[in-house]
């Protein structure tokens, strides 16, 4: 029986060359027994291929590679990948994603990229200023400069990227010009992920990047005004948030892990095997099993692992009589932690946000099936 699989592995553990002052990672790997589990072994990479082809069967697997910085581990680690899908050929298709912040790329890399149908992407929060605010290096200098030219790099070798940005605070005062520098660079492909306190600080002050629900809403709105404008003028720019809502018009699911309602299994593989469901959720309670000692099969029989896929279909009550549930589905089980009702902490802006934007969403979705533009959604 043919089936899917995606995995996302941290080849480098907690391992980075930068000090990002937001990095949700280093903020669970602070919170756990064992920090930094040291680099993924080669032994333990081929116990991955191996049973992803036999599970899959011919069909398809899907493995992003993150961090910590997962270049760390270097160019040998990639090329073994390649090396060993080779030998366990069972008629499986591989594909592959890279997260990384773009600092480390060089000529190598971009062809290693290339050559395998790599789809990268680049942590970029916008112009030097606003980047340089928060993504910092050892020495917290900015590290715009080495990230433009890692993207450079990038566009010389024809690599497919796309640009993932953190929404603090202040990139909420810059929506506009952040907007127009990706534009004026021919980024089209972006995703905004809000930025959220970590779960251990509870009932403690937001750190000065962090999201109020009022700032959530300013940016949404101001940015889908932008999206908007240049939307309907044949300009379309890919937001993941957007392209996701514009779907539904289409009898398209999400496809935005984030954005259904409920968790499925991502398989997170820390480089000592340990598997755990969500990337948010890396910590030793939600351990579902080891890729060197477990199948897929009794990772996904774990009872931690039914455990929290049961609790992410839990519904706030707000929530039933809500007349943007059918879009909204109470977001991302993570950003209602600590919440009263287990309701989102977005909940207001997102409302706000529904409000203002569904009957233009609608109207674009007109105009594209009228007109037969076909846009990436």
């Amino acid at each position: 029986m043919r089936r899917n699989l995606s995995l996302m592995i941290k080849p480098s553990s907690s391992k980075c060359n930068l000090e990002c002052k937001y990095c949700f990672y280093n903020s669970i790997s602070s919170s756990r027994n064992i920090y930094d589990y040291g680099f993924l072994k080669e032994s333990t990479l081929k116990e991955i291929i191996q049973k992803s082809s036999a599970y899959c069967n011919g069909g398809n697997c899907v493995i992003g590679f993150q961090g910590g910085e997962p270049l760390l581990i270097g160019l040998s680690f990639y090329k073994r990948l390649i090396e060993y899908i080779k030998c366990f050929n069972n008629g499986t298709k591989f594909s592959f994603s890279l997260q990384t912040n773009g600092t480390l790329i060089t000529e190598e890399w971009a062809k290693l990229f290339k050559e395998n149908n790599f789809l990268i992407g680049i942590s970029l929060d916008g112009n030097k200023d606003i980047h340089n605010l928060n993504r910092v290096n050892r020495k917290h200098e900015g590290t715009f400069n080495d990230v433009m030219k890692g993207i450079r790099l990038l566009k010389k070798y024809n690599v497919d990227f796309n640009i993932l940005t953190v929404v603090t605070s202040a990139m909420c005062k810059k929506v506009e010009s952040t907007y127009n520098f990706f534009k004026k660079n021919d980024f089209k492909y972006l995703q905004f992920i809000p930025c959220l306190e970590p779960l251990e600080n509870i009932n403690v002050p937001l750190r000065k990047f962090s999201l109020t629900k009022e700032d959530y809403k300013i940016f949404l709105i101001k940015l889908f005004d932008l999206w908007y404008t240049d939307a309907i003028s044949n300009n379309y720019i890919s937001i993941r948030l957007f392209d996701n809502i514009l779907g539904l018009f289409f009898n398209q699911n999400y496809e935005a892990c984030d954005m259904k309602g409920v968790c499925s299994c991502q398989h997170i593989i820390e480089s000592d095997g340990s598997v755990y469901p969500c990337d948010f959720y890396t910590y030793e309670k939600y351990k579902i099993g080891n890729i060197l000692t477990n199948s897929f099969d009794d990772i996904h029989k774990h009872p931690t692992t039914t455990i929290f896929l049961n609790e992410s279909t839990n519904i706030a009550t707000k929530c039933t009589t809500c007349e943007y549930y059918f879009i909204c589905r109470n977001g991302c089980a993570r950003h209602r932690e600590n919440q009263d009702n287990s309701l989102n902490y977005f909940c207001e802006a997102y409302y706000e946000f529904y409000s203002y934007s569904i009957d233009k969403f609608k109207d674009l979705a007109f105009k594209i099936k009228v007109n037969k533009v076909l846009i990436s959604i």
